[in-house]
């Protein structure tokens, strides 16, 4: 059994349960920022960020996701190297153009099914266990 920790990060005041996790695109591997999202069903990137590492994310399956305000947004899937902590696994992840928040989303699919997660507010503590 494998627990990996995260502090929670401090944005705009606030803590927030915003984690780092690398991400293999064009075989390479960059690290993101997500805010993890018990409400969201995939992970969901900007699409600036694909673009400005030069990854064509439009050629991944599109869908139509429902978002928290009811509306539809469109997003692109791609299945990805993911690396959370020391852990390394291929999960669904997408990138859409329409995402209303500033910053990326970590969902359920593929990572909450993995791991054991537990928030912790009042000490701003972030735990993944596998």
């Amino acid at each position: 059994m494998t627990q990996i920790r995260f502090q929670y990060q401090q944005v705009k005041g606030s803590l927030q349960p915003i984690i780092s996790i690398g991400l293999k695109l064009q075989n390479k591997w960059y690290p993101f920022d997500f805010y993890v999202d018990s409400g969201s069903e995939y992970s969901i990137l900007r699409a600036e960020i694909a673009d400005i590492v030069g990854f064509n994310y439009r050629t991944g399956n599109r869908i139509s996701l429902q978002v928290g305000d009811g509306s539809f947004i469109q997003i692109y899937l791609h299945e990805l190297d993911v690396q959370l902590g020391t852990e390394k696994f291929s999960c669904p992840i997408g990138f859409s153009q329409q995402l209303g928040v500033d910053f990326n989303v970590l969902g359920k699919r593929g990572i909450f099914d993995r791991f054991k997660i537990c928030f912790q507010q009042a000490p701003g503590l972030l735990t993944f266990e596998s």
